[in-house]
């Protein structure tokens, strides 16, 4: 087989097919009921969620700040709570300015249809664009990202029409 029919061949194939999303797209949050207006951000390795009043919550036989409530907006920008297991604090570098440790969660997400569980760092992200990055890791394996588009899919996976 040369290279031509080997390239055919993976293109062909179900298993190698990925979901066509935009640069930005609605994400729904299933454990929570609600839908998120996410950038979809290749130049991010993480991901992160915009987090407001955030308190640990000491759980009896657990160690210290290793569940947390949090407060954040949904698509119509209507306030909702999250709580979740810390999974660890992450430390986010960004160029030209001093690092800064983030609580990092799982969360699940529905993305074109794709349900999957991704880690997301935590803050108040009032004063940026987005309230919700999805990065490069979240991404992978799932996903092609068109940058000449935005909001290709509905969150449950039915593509738009253009």
């Amino acid at each position: 087989m040369d290279t031509a029919e080997r390239i055919r061949s993976w293109f062909s194939d179900s298993r190698n097919q990925k979901t066509i999303i935009g640069w930005l797209e609605e994400v729904y949050l299933p454990e929570y009921d609600f839908v998120s207006k996410a950038k979809i951000d290749t130049g991010a390795k993480n991901s992160s969620m915009h987090a407001l009043d955030m308190e640990y919550i000491e759980q009896e036989g657990k160690p210290e700040h290793s569940r947390i409530r949090f407060k954040t907006t949904d698509l119509n920008g209507i306030p909702r709570v999250i709580e979740a297991d810390v999974l660890r604090q992450v430390r986010i570098k960004k160029t030209g300015q001093p690092g800064e440790t983030r609580p990092e969660i799982e969360l699940e997400i529905v993305l074109g249809g794709v349900r999957k569980r991704i880690r997301i760092n935590l803050k108040d992200r009032a004063g940026m664009n987005y309230r919700m990055i999805i990065g490069r890791t979240a991404l992978e394996g799932d996903f092609v990202v068109d940058v000449s588009k935005k909001f290709m899919q509905n969150p449950i996976g039915e593509n738009k029409d253009f």
